[in-house]
């Protein structure tokens, strides 16, 4: 796979200098190259597929250092090296303290050869790589929060209403509802509370958002959730910004057990943002044609943006009736994608519980309707995050709950027992088995994957050294002083986890190649593994 660097550099030398290192390399490709801060950042929004960012110390009339750490607090899982002005060990000592001091993890001189900047970019791409893993098993594991965003084909489908009682239907005890119509949100008028902070306000830290700041810019509505609100002043919108989103977005799925936010009808570069990273995107729509002719449009729209792929958006046909001309098979024809989930039509009771501002406390059919949709939409990512609980269902749970028991002893008394009542109960074990052998096996891949790339890095360490200071001495003769410098250098270029394990057979050294086997540390018991690679060796001088 070809890792994406990006460059920031005012510097047309060291520019050219890279650019053909890059062109030479199969492994990595030169995504964009920009001369001061502002602009990394800016083609980090732009694509956020970039691992890895190089950054001259001389960027931003020599405050390059700033550069990265700015960038090291909005892209923390991003891998950044220095470009320095230093020779000699002594230098590039003092210049790799103070890189990492902003969050670098390499630098590379601004001479520096292609070999030399390709191990060092190897080895910040392998922990970029790494990180991302850890905190994608991490999300996989149930470890982290979901973020639902729900967006309307047009303005009146009901996408307010929804949200609300989708976050109310799924809560658990960290559930937060963010209003990110930004000219038009309504969501404190359907709790009734008054707010004084809005999600805008988090804009100005949009790299350093915290648990606590959401905490302290959010509100408590009843049924037991958190709104973080709308602003009031619909042109404070244009204060909120793609970058901001994103943090936001992130900040949500840590500190937050469930996320629902309300996109509004309305795109614009945040809330594309928030679709693009959401985990998932309901599109609300009515049995209208105009409404479904909007959410067409809608999801033509976000494709050829790159936002969202339709396959991965789900359906939401809201309040649908018996007496609708159009059918949903006539929905699913119009829009091109399945209805995922069907909420009724509330009638009157409905349309008072919205009016008085207490839909969170007057269980309507529409609530019991879009307590299913929680249910297929939210429970299978968010039930490890209430695991364990003391909490009790929720109300709309409740009523479903009981008008399933209910149906379930009428169908009891009708047909008997289930003969495969039990088939469930008895495929868990087994199942649970199954991802646990999988969670190990990756684990474990993982590991031989760093044994494998710290074995290349240190034969390429030792194949430099023989190119340097030749194999055979005058009289064609091998040396051994030479062997026992290579065997040196490759123990010591490898991390101490596999240094203490290779042994002298394990370093193979000819005047063509240096061969490097490492013993990989195994969770499997009965299981030796090692990696190798091999450097061919280049005369130099």
């Amino acid at each position: 796979m070809v890792t994406k660097v990006l460059l920031a550099t005012p510097a047309h030398e060291v520019r050219d200098h890279l650019g053909h290192i890059f062109a030479e390399s199969d492994g990595f490709e030169l995504a964009a190259a920009v001369s001061d801060g502002a602009g990394v950042l800016t083609a980090l929004d732009r694509q956020p597929d970039i691992e890895i960012v190089v950054v001259d110390e001389a960027a931003d009339d020599g405050h390059g250092h700033a550069v990265a750490r700015s960038v090291g607090l909005a892209t923390p899982l991003t891998g950044i090296v220095m470009v320095v002005d230093a020779h000699g060990p002594a230098e590039m000592s003092r210049a790799m303290a103070a890189a990492m001091e902003v969050g670098a993890r390499s630098v590379i001189a601004r001479n520096a050869g292609l070999e030399e900047v390709l191990t060092r970019l190897e080895a910040v791409a392998s922990w970029s790589a790494m990180a991302r893993a850890s905190i994608a098993a991490e999300r996989n594991g149930g470890r982290s929060g979901q973020v639902v965003a729900i967006a309307g084909a047009k303005g009146g489908v009901g996408t307010s209403v929804l949200s609300l009682l989708l976050a109310r239907a799924g809560r658990t005890n960290d559930t937060l509802l963010v209003d990110l119509d930004l000219g038009a949100g309504d969501l404190t008028a359907y709790t009734g509370v008054r707010t004084r902070r809005s999600v805008v306000d988090l804009a100005a830290v949009e790299g350093e958002v915290t648990g606590r700041m959401l905490r302290e810019t959010t509100y408590e509505v009843p049924g037991g959730l958190r709104l973080l609100p709308a602003p009031a002043e619909g042109e404070r919108a244009e204060a909120m910004t793609p970058a901001a989103v994103r943090s936001i977005v992130s900040a949500l799925r840590f500190e937050s057990g469930l996320a629902v936010i309300d996109v509004g009808a309305h795109l614009d570069e945040p809330r594309a943002t928030a679709l693009e990273f959401a985990d998932r995107v309901l599109l609300v729509t009515t049995p209208d044609l105009p409404s479904l002719r909007a959410a067409r449009r809608s999801l033509a729209q976000w494709d050829r943006l790159a936002v969202r792929r339709p396959a991965t958006v789900e359906l939401v046909l809201n309040r649908r009736t018996p007496r609708d001309e159009v059918t949903p098979a006539l929905v699913e024809r119009i829009v091109e994608r399945p209805i995922a989930f069907t909420v009724p039509d509330g009638g009157t009771a409905f349309a008072g519980a919205v009016n008085t501002a207490t839909l969170l406390e007057t269980p309507t059919p529409v609530h019991t309707a879009v307590a299913e949709v929680g249910v297929a939409a939210i429970r299978p990512q968010a039930a490890a995050a209430r695991e364990g609980t003391p909490d009790g269902p929720t109300e709309v749970e409740s009523l479903v709950a009981g008008s399933d028991r209910r149906a379930g002893k009428q169908r009891g008394r009708r047909r008997g027992a289930d003969p495969e009542a039990g088939q469930a109960t008895a495929e868990l074990p087994v199942v649970i088995l199954m991802v646990l052998m999988v969670v190990l096996l990756c684990v474990q891949g993982i590991g031989w994957a760093s044994g494998l790339l710290a074995a290349r890095a240190a034969a390429q360490e030792g194949a430099r050294t023989v190119g340097v200071l030749g194999y055979y001495d005058a009289l064609g003769q091998p040396r051994d002083d030479v062997v026992d410098q290579v065997r040196d250098d490759v123990r010591e270029q490898l991390p101490g986890s596999f240094r203490a394990a290779v042994g002298d057979s394990d370093i193979e050294v000819s005047p063509q190649e240096v061969s490097v086997r490492v013993t990989v540390s195994t969770i499997l018991p009965g299981v030796d593994l090692s990696a190798s690679s091999s450097a061919a060796v280049y005369r130099e001088g």
